[in-house]
């Protein structure tokens, strides 16, 4: 993200806050524990004045949106409200990519709105934005947003990537019996073992109608190919083969998968944080290593929760781990955890 310079308190009407107190106060306490809450260098008053400033570049604007989604106060919620309903497609596209991470309610509350907009592409992206939502969603909801689906895979190439975007789509809304069809045409096409995102998506749709052996399979087939071709194979199939076999309860070739994933990755936060979780009790110190970098890497709250809590089980000074904690989540919980390791 740029850097600012300027910093000023913004000044909110008291009126403009009373018509959005309501909604405001809902997406804060559901943002409490987002999994993707940061600090960040800039207070959101000034990034929310930047934000919503006629008078600054747009390229600004869109920068200073983008990064209001890394925090969870009043001003962000409202800054990135505002943005939806702005005159420029490009900084209502930045609200959407802002909220990517946010808690499910508070995600589609932000991005629904933009599901009318009068941008063919901004309503595909809100759309493709929040289809993950599916499962939880209401029927008029989902409606809405099946209209803008269907108006979207209507829209793609006939080429093996729009192949492959429709079979994920029709899986993601539970009509697993049309993935099945679109990801048998997209495997017959003999589409390059390099397509990672095939392979784990077809992997996702085996877990969901139990045929997790079945994915292993697959995983081990594309793993091997892709070693004999080039060498190795990717961190995402080592981490979906070791949750594969995790399911079925095969802890010792889980950690194996997930720890070929960590070599040829370590950026990967949630890969780290799975192989600290599935190690802590025989490598605990080494799990404390895994989870600092999954933080380091991505500061979620979950990964700096399980941090504080191994370090308070291991007996290791955990007080500025709990500190940092306590400006990303309730108090409560914080002191919930301590009293439970106690």
């Amino acid at each position: 993200m740029m850097k600012y310079v300027v910093k000023q308190i913004i000044e909110i009407p008291a009126k403009a806050i009373m018509v959005a107190m309501p909604l405001v106060v809902s997406l804060f306490i559901a943002l409490l524990l987002t999994t993707s809450v940061r600090a960040t260098t800039f207070d959101s008053a000034t990034l929310s004045e930047i934000s919503q400033s006629k008078e600054a570049p747009l390229q600004q604007r869109v920068a200073a949106t983008m990064e209001l989604g890394n925090i969870s106060d009043q001003n962000a919620i409202i800054a990135i409200g505002r943005a939806t309903r702005d005159d420029a497609v490009e900084l209502r596209r930045a609200a959407i990519f802002a909220v990517e991470h946010w808690q499910h309610s508070a995600r589609w509350d932000i991005i629904s709105p933009l599901l009318n907009d009068a941008v063919e592409s901004v309503r595909f992206e809100a759309a493709l934005a929040v289809v993950t939502l599916w499962p939880i969603l209401n029927e008029d909801q989902r409606q809405v947003l099946g209209e803008q689906i269907e108006a979207y895979m209507l829209a793609l190439p006939n080429d093996d990537a729009a192949l492959v975007q429709r079979a994920y789509l029709y899986r993601v809304r539970g009509d697993y019996e049309q993935a099945e069809i679109v990801f048998t045409a997209a495997l017959n096409r003999n589409i390059g073992n390099n397509d990672n995102f095939m392979y784990l998506e077809y992997v996702e749709l085996l877990k969901s109608t139990d045929r997790n052996q079945q994915a292993i399979t697959l995983l081990e087939d594309v793993v091997q190919t892709q070693i004999t071709q080039q060498g190795k194979a990717s961190s995402e199939l080592y981490f979906s083969l070791g949750l594969a076999h995790y399911r079925e309860k095969n802890s010792g070739a889980a950690i194996a998968n997930i720890k070929l994933a960590h070599e040829e990755n370590d950026q990967d936060a949630q890969v780290s944080y799975t192989l600290a979780l599935l190690t802590k009790v025989q490598e605990p110190m080494a799990a404390v290593e895994l989870l600092s970098l999954a933080y380091q890497v991505n500061p979620q709250p979950k990964y700096l929760y399980s941090l504080c809590e191994l370090q308070l089980q291991q007996g290791i000074d955990a007080s500025k781990c709990l500190s940092d904690l306590r400006l990303l989540i309730p108090v409560q919980i914080v002191d919930d955890l301590i009293l439970s390791v106690k």
